[in-house]
């Protein structure tokens, strides 16, 4: 079972995801900004989220969420 930190996340990085333009990557700033946490915060979770398969992450180009985040974050 997922934390409610963790689905919010998850659930903020789909809508971003699917708001803008489809090659697009979502930032750590956009998410902590949507979030109202720190950048630091938010790249903590993002770490985590990666280790565990939910979403991808490239330094400085932004996340994108695997299958397996995306049919959670539903």
């Amino acid at each position: 079972m997922l934390s409610p930190a963790v689905e919010d996340y998850l659930k903020s990085i789909y809508k971003l995801q699917h708001s803008g333009s489809p090659e697009q990557r979502v930032t750590t700033s956009v998410i902590a900004e949507r979030l109202k946490v720190s950048a630091a915060s938010a790249t903590n979770m993002i770490k985590k989220l990666a280790e565990m398969h939910l979403l991808v992450h490239a330094p400085y180009q932004g996340v994108e969420l695997t299958s397996a985040g995306e049919k959670i974050a539903l």
